[in-house]
């Protein structure tokens, strides 16, 4: 959009839209493109604060083979941009070779030296990327700030992408990408190194480095020692290369690729060797130790209350109704939703928790594959016995929880660490809106969500005359539980008291029977927009918030935007920009 104010021209530039557009024609020059993470008021949208590469590195959750999964598909494109709008993106280098002068002094040698044809142009954020078609041994610092990127394997950030400085990666000159040079193609060969002896080799100078690095992970991957790598990787390189590599390539490639661990390859086995493992419950029979649960309910019902109510009885090492005793354990209380001090920490006091044994959050972050491998290491150190995750889908960043291939995969990496680990995670969900056959189709997202799980809970208000809320055993791949009635004490909120919950007894009720009722389809009713008025008045109670951030949390508590902004109406908030964000704010009293 173009403006003109005090006779300058101003220019608001798109860049969702830019980023999508450039992602399109890359596919549409049969060049393949990948998401990468974006950045976000300086920082990667990875969600760890200390990335070493922000902005660059691909979306695990989309592509988790990285480069590999690259594409010039349009559908998986635009796919990708529709989860993660603020993404950048990255060019595979496959078929192409890019030179990335990092400096105004190496922009000078490689023009003076090389004299490069006129070829499509990137302005990165303090040099400049040159594309040409064809292929070149790939090397970082070939020269003084000069990298090369090239082959299978690599990627540059895409023009239209945010630097973690906040610059642009600008389209600088728009001309046909020029064929690679051979002067160009010679830019990676050492002086100081002179190539083996020998050539004459079927394998073309473009693909040298990309075909010893395949056969050194095949034979990394057969377990071969890497000096036997090595010495295979020379006499290939002497024997079938039409210009052999210089011997420091070489064992550079044989080094690189033994780095990464060999995975065992499945073996098929008889049941006869298979030995007897015994289930350890932390809860008989509703929490196993080293499974993945599930709670599901409608938002403001109790679902929190209950997880907080579990924490403490567990960091007590009180008994669980019918359970057996064990030792105080530790919890980890994984909640987005509600704020620490002024809610959380007083429900735990209620409930007489140990403070020092339930650990939460410092900041919010979104379960990528960093974050994961993060969470994986902080429970292998404090060793918690139950991990609740409230609700899951404020951790599900770029991963469509209405898909059960991305559920499926995002869900198993969690079991994988309950079942290492031998802690129960329990998953946070709220029930949708539409009518189903059964109660435990009743959560939003994909059905893999209750697939995957060992265990599913439903959790209502009780429709019998106390306060309080009944909680259903759904589903459990072990034995089957009656459902419990549980209590919510007396507390005054106006002075921040939260109330105490109390188990009070099992009943024979099903969920299904429970829910068996005529369905009254509730739409933005007086009901959901109190909810949002319950969740807003909590949200905001310590100060203004991005309007952005609460919409995000309210949607994970199945409440749209819609009925989000009829509340703050009703209830008064106030609005103001502070920059290019939004924020909410109670009124004044």
């Amino acid at each position: 959009m173009k403006t003109l104010r005090k006779g300058r021209l101003r220019v608001r530039f798109d860049r969702q839209a830019s980023v999508i557009g450039m992602m399109e024609w890359f596919a549409g020059q049969d060049i393949p493109v990948l998401p990468i993470h974006g950045v976000a008021n300086g920082c990667c949208t990875c969600g760890d604060a200390e990335c070493a590469s922000p902005g660059k590195h691909p979306i695990s959750s989309m592509v988790p083979h990285g480069v590999k999964d690259a594409t010039t598909d349009v559908k998986a494109i635009r796919r990708w941009h529709r989860k993660c709008p603020d993404m950048n993106y990255a060019v595979a280098t496959e078929g192409l070779a890019v030179i990335d002068c990092d400096s105004k002094e190496a922009l000078r040698a490689f023009r003076s030296g090389y004299h490069p044809p006129p070829t499509f142009t990137v302005k990165t954020s303090r040099g400049f990327h040159f594309y040409y078609r064809g292929e070149m041994p790939a090397r970082n610092a070939a020269r003084s700030k000069l990298d090369v990127k090239s082959g299978p394997g690599c990627y540059v950030v895409g023009p239209c992408s945010m630097h973690a400085s906040g610059a642009i990666y600008a389209l600088w000159e728009d001309e046909p990408m020029a064929d690679l040079p051979q002067n160009v193609a010679t830019i990676t060969e050492r002086r100081d190194d002179p190539p083996e002896a020998g050539g004459g080799g079927p394998i073309p100078v473009g693909l040298r480095n990309s075909t010893m690095t395949q056969f050194a992970g095949y034979m990394h991957a057969k377990g071969v020692s890497q000096p036997a790598v090595l010495e295979t990787l020379k006499t290939l390189n002497r024997t079938m290369s039409e210009k052999p590599l210089p011997d420091r390539e070489v064992r550079q490639i044989a080094r690189s690729v033994s780095r990464y661990p060999v995975k065992a390859l499945p073996q098929i086995i008889p049941f006869s060797e298979i030995p007897e493992e015994r289930l350890d419950f932390l809860w008989y029979p509703y929490i196993c130790l080293g499974t993945l649960g599930l709670l599901d309910g409608d938002p403001g019902d109790g679902k929190s209350q209950l997880c907080v109510w579990l924490c403490a009885r567990l960091s007590r090492g009180d008994k669980l109704p019918n359970g057996d005793r064990f030792e105080p354990a530790n919890c980890f209380l994984f909640n987005f939703e509600d704020l620490p001090g002024a809610v959380i920490r007083k429900r735990l006091e209620a409930n007489g928790a140990d403070l020092s044994r339930v650990f939460i959050q410092s900041r919010q972050f979104q379960l990528t594959a960093e974050m994961v491998e993060w969470m994986d290491g902080e429970i292998a150190e404090k060793k918690p016995r139950l991990v609740i995750l409230d609700p899951i889908q404020a951790f599900m960043s770029g991963v469509d929880g209405n898909s059960n291939i991305d559920v499926r995969e995002f869900m198993s990496r969690l079991g994988e660490i309950a079942m290492n680990r031998k802690c129960a995670i329990i998953c946070v969900r709220h029930f949708g809106k539409g009518a189903q056959d059964k109660a435990m189709k009743k959560g939003l997202g994909s059905t893999d969500f209750v697939g995957i799980s060992r265990n599913q809970f439903g959790l209502a208000r009780r429709s019998d005359g106390p306060r309080g809320f009944i909680v259903f055993h759904m589903k459990t791949n072990f034995e089957g539980g009656l459902s419990m009635l549980f209590k919510m004490g007396d507390a005054d909120g106006r002075i921040g008291e939260q109330p105490e919950i109390s188990f009070e007894k099992f009943t024979d009720i099903t969920a299904d029977d429970f829910f068996a009722g005529e369905v009254v389809p509730r739409g933005p009713d007086q009901d959901e927009r109190e909810v949002a008025k319950e969740y807003l008045l909590e949200a905001l109670a310590g100060g203004p918030k991005a309007a952005a951030v609460l919409k995000s949390q309210g949607e994970a508590r199945a409440i749209s935007a819609s009925t989000l902004d009829r509340a703050r109406k009703e209830l008064g908030i106030t609005t103001a920009k502070q920059g290019k964000i939004w924020n909410w704010s109670l009124p004044p009293e």
